[in-house]
């Protein structure tokens, strides 16, 4: 457990993910002593294929830190809210709140949530100098130490230590920070899954090349200016700033689900047809207008399309007495259809004739229907969102009528996360928000939610202490948090501010129900806090010798039990919102869930009885998990050595039967 993945974090460097990759699919490519023959990988790859040493030069003081973060592990403790957890409403609930690190929170994740994440929405700190944003790790590394990590000189690694220990709010610092955060995003979403990104100028570009780096550029679909601030930025010197900007990156655009806007009631009018099954339609003219509409740009799409002027039937076969119809511009220029022939063969039942009087000659339309395969058609979104409904004083208003007081700064409007999900054609799907803030998102995905819809949202804020934060903030704020303070412990809550986020939820939830008593989403949620161990437990951890008998100087009350099963479940794959099932050996009380029988409490109550049930348990009942993972801190030597023996006997009795004990620390 915490050991084991503190041993992990002293080996990881700066490139591991990425070369365990190269050498699970080209392990062809690696010789015997470990080194990377590159001519090999450039005879695996396909024809044609150009590989060079040039890069777009992206660096910055911290860049390697930030890629050896990606490859360490999170020591921290998920602690279960058991009392909330257990409430009706929530111990069903798909839905999961993180109080935490957010680093700490994706690397938990990560183990569970990896490639299921369909949409992630983010709204990081955009380093204004104003925004509290300060880059302070809790990692404890000597400079000797980073410089061999890094392979670069001690003089380097003493700068990256300083910025990461002063608090710096640099470009650097900003990206160093981001970095490993988006990485982990990138791991956890679908192959169809977006991530969009909220930032304005401070640091729009230097997000947009990290982007780039981490998603890959080709995977852009938008950078969208957004209408934040209608009256602009008085503050300002010289221009009054109204936008902030929001970034969409897909995981693989060429297979990214996203929707275009549902169509006005006018648009919709538009679709004035009937074709006699109830199929509404539009005509929409088959010849090519404005750019590239002549011969000579196309010449492929300009050939003849005959008419039945009688029965109004089309050909694009030559039919005598038919009238023959090209695509001429009202020049005489030889102009072009939309589509080749091929596609006009093939969708013919959707060309309609159209005489036109004034030129006394017939033209061709498409029907245009309203409903497509995939459901009601809709537009193409701008890359300019100026809806009235999206600007930031409407998110500060929404969330004063809900909470009964402003206690967060320049929350986003619910209205605008919704446009987001319906950008992202959020159906059947996990949203996963990592700067949670006031939980718009949260709110916002109960509110896009439905039997049809079944989204589920994953929230994680940190739970700074807003004590503190009154310390050191601008004056101008001063009044918002003492007003924060004081609502919370109103509340009887903790005063720290990821409190604000869960109190949200359960109003906005309220609020849901109270106006639609029918709703049939999802309205709870899991909560859980990541702690880190306790230092005497940290100290004991140091002194426990796994081969002794002794089991007294550290146990699983140290963590607690819970605590200890939510973590291993979530490390296992089984994630935030799945329960194990308790199992009796005896009087022994252990935990099963899927392939792994879990045995966490201390060995008091281990003896014969428990070890034959067991395997009476293997022998008879469809119970067969592959891996019984013990709290190596409850369970003595002899016992799991005689445990081991029994196993050893119970498998030569079935050969197919796979067990393995795995001891965690």
């Amino acid at each position: 457990m915490i050991k084991d993945i503190m041993n992990h974090n002293a080996d990881a460097v700066a490139g591991q993910k990425e070369m365990d990759a190269l050498k699970k699919y080209f392990p062809q490519c690696f010789h015997a002593d470990g080194e990377f023959d590159i001519e090999a990988f450039k005879a695996a790859l396909p024809g044609g294929t150009t590989i060079t040493d040039e890069t777009s030069g992206f660096n910055w003081l911290g860049k390697n830190y930030a890629r050896m973060l990606t490859n360490m592990d999170t020591t921290t403790l998920i602690r279960p809210d058991e009392e909330h957890n257990a409430k009706p409403e929530n111990k069903d609930s798909q839905n999961v709140y993180i109080s935490g690190d957010n680093l700490d929170a994706l690397q938990h994740l990560v183990k569970s949530y990896s490639g299921k994440v369909k949409v992630i929405y983010i709204d990081p700190p955009y380093n204004t100098g104003s925004d509290g944003f300060v880059y302070n790790d809790k990692f404890d590394f000597t400079a000797d130490d980073l410089s061999k990590r890094l392979d670069v000189s001690r003089e380097r690694a003493e700068r990256i230590l300083s910025m990461t220990r002063r608090g710096s709010a640099s470009h650097a610092a900003w990206l160093t920070f981001m970095l490993p955060r988006l990485s982990f995003a990138r791991d956890l979403l679908t192959d169809d899954g977006v991530i969009f990104i909220s930032i304005d100028d401070n640091e729009q570009a230097n997000l947009k090349r990290l982007c780039d780096e981490v998603f890959g550029e080709e995977n852009l679909i938008a950078q969208i200016i957004v209408q934040s601030n209608p009256r602009g930025r008085q503050s300002d010197t010289f221009v009054a700033t109204v936008n902030d900007y929001l970034l969409c990156y897909a995981k693989n655009k060429d297979q990214a689900s996203v929707k275009g806007k549902e169509l006005t009631e006018k648009q919709k009018a538009e679709y004035c047809y009937d074709d006699g099954d109830g199929k509404k339609y539009r005509l929409l003219g088959l010849r090519q207008r404005g750019s590239a509409s002549l011969r000579t740009d196309r010449p492929d799409m300009y050939f003849p399309i005959y008419v039945n002027s009688n029965t109004k039937e089309i050909s694009l076969s030559e039919k005598e007495g038919w009238e023959v119809v090209v695509p001429q511009k009202s020049d005489g220029r030889d102009g072009r259809w939309m589509w080749g022939k091929e596609k006009c063969n093939k969708e013919i039942y959707r060309l309609v004739p159209r005489f036109v009087k004034k030129r006394q000659e017939y033209d061709i339309d498409i029907k245009d229907y309203l409903e497509r395969d995939n459901g009601e058609r809709n537009t193409k979104r701008k890359t300019i969102w100026m809806d009235k409904e999206i600007n930031n004083q409407n998110g500060t208003t929404e969330l004063k009528a809900l909470l009964g007081g402003e206690y967060a700064d320049y929350p986003k409007p619910s209205k605008y996360i919704n446009m987001i999900l319906s950008f992202a054609d959020a159906q059947d799907c996990i949203v996963l928000d990592f700067f949670g803030g006031s939980a718009t998102t949260a709110d916002s995905v109960m509110q896009h939610c439905s039997s049809e819809r079944n989204c589920s949202f994953v929230l994680v804020q940190l739970p700074f202490n807003l004590k503190d934060r009154l310390e050191n903030c601008d004056a101008s704020k001063k009044k918002t948090i003492e007003n924060t303070i004081n609502w919370l412990e109103s509340l009887g809550y903790p005063t720290t501010y990821d409190y604000v986020g869960f109190e949200r939820i359960k109003r906005a939830a309220k609020k849901i129900h109270d106006e639609n008593p029918l709703f049939a989403g999802d309205l709870g949620f899991k909560h859980y806090t990541l702690e880190e161990p306790k230092e005497d437990a940290l100290l004991l951890m140091e002194q426990f010798d796994p081969i002794s008998n002794n089991i007294t100087t550290l146990n699983v009350d140290d963590f607690g039990l819970e605590t200890v099963l939510r973590t291993w479940l979530v490390a296992d794959g089984y994630g935030l919102t799945e329960d194990a099932e308790e199992v009796m050996l005896g009087n022994y009380k252990s935990y099963w869930k899927g392939d792994h029988l879990y045995m966490i409490n201390p060995d008091h109550d281990f003896d014969e009885r428990s070890i034959a049930a067991l395997m009476d348990k293997y022998n008879g009942e469809p119970f067969s998990p592959h891996n019984i993972v013990i709290f190596g801190y409850s369970f003595g030597f002899t016992h799991r050595e005689e445990l081991q023996k029994n196993l050893r006997t119970l498998k030569e009795g079935n050969k197919t039967l796979t067990v393995n004990i795995d001891v965690r620390y």
